[in-house]
Order: C-alpha cells, then structure tokens, then sequence
C-alpha cells in the first residue's frame, strides 16, 4: 500500500518548521551536498551543479508523492524560508513497518538542540501517524555526534550490518 506523504501538513516544533523544499532551497541544499565538513562522514558523490539539486528536490517531491520518502527541509520557525537542515524517513520496509531516519544540519546551526528537537518529532510522526514499528540509523562508527543523537533518543546499537559502508553502525528504535 503506497501513501502519498504530500498530504501531510508540515511539522511545527518549539523553535522548528520542517516542511517539503522548495526551489528556493537549491543553494543551500547544494551547499549542505557539497561542504566537507558535512559531508565528512557520508559517502555520497557531490553534485556539480544547481541543475542537478533542482532534480534532486524534484525526485524528493515525487518520493513524497508515491511514498517512498519524506523529505523534511528544517528551518526555524521565525524565518521559514532560511533552510538550516533537512531529516528524512526513507527505505521503508515492504510491509511498511520499519523507516530509516537521516538527517544532516547547516554547521552554522549545530551543536543549538535543533537535530534533538528535529529528531524528536520525526521519531514521533513515524510512530504515531505512520504506525511504523521500528526506525533505524545508520552512521559512521567515527560521528560521534550522530551516535549520542540517537543513543539520547533511546535507539540502540545493532548487529546489522550495513553492507555498502561497512564503517557504519546501524542503530534501531521500536514503538513502545
């Protein structure tokens, strides 16, 4: 059963709004895509050119659309426009139970409790809209940011393997 993820309205948090991208977001998302201080724990081929962040932001639109993916752009709620962020849930499980969850943050923005509050209403969204049963993370064994997110939030450390980067850890968090 596929849901298109565009119906749902975007998030609010204390300080957040987390809504679909825009356009508008192509500059920021292809610095995001291209920072070496971002990137330095994700594999994943930069993009060479604004045209192909439009894609990019097309292809998560149509993801939402026929329910492989939810693309959050964070930005803070007194300046919506300014993307400082983005989370996600993608690589849902056939049977629609289990999400992956990632997440990366503008270093202008890190280390301010955004990503915990961010994750903190994706983690809530997942349960309790779309009955997920578990959400995983998988990150870089050497991101000890990203660990203690997750490890804060009560995910826990699996024995699952991520076959494509073998020095990432694959955490897990079941609905209570």
């Amino acid at each position: 059963m596929s849901i298109n993820f565009s119906e749902f309205a975007p998030i609010e948090t204390s300080r957040l709004h987390l809504r679909a991208p825009k356009i508008e977001d192509r500059e920021t998302i292809f610095f995001m895509r291209t920072d070496p201080k971002v990137n330095e724990y994700i594999q994943r081929v930069p993009p060479k050119s604004l045209q192909q962040i439009d894609l990019f932001i097309n292809d998560r639109l149509r993801d939402r659309e026929v329910g492989l993916s939810i693309y959050w752009v964070l930005t803070l709620k007194e300046n919506p426009d300014q993307y400082i962020g983005a989370i996600s849930l993608w690589h849902f499980s056939e049977d629609r139970k289990t999400a992956e969850v990632g997440y990366d943050l503008h270093p202008d923005y890190q280390g301010k409790g955004y990503m915990s509050e961010a994750l903190q209403a994706i983690v809530r969204f997942g349960f309790d809209t779309l009955e997920l049963h578990t959400i995983e993370a998988y990150t870089h064994e050497n991101n000890t940011s990203s660990k203690q997110l997750l490890e804060k939030f009560e995910f826990s450390l699996t024995d699952k393997k991520d076959i494509d980067v073998p020095k990432n850890c694959v955490y897990a968090l079941k609905n209570k």
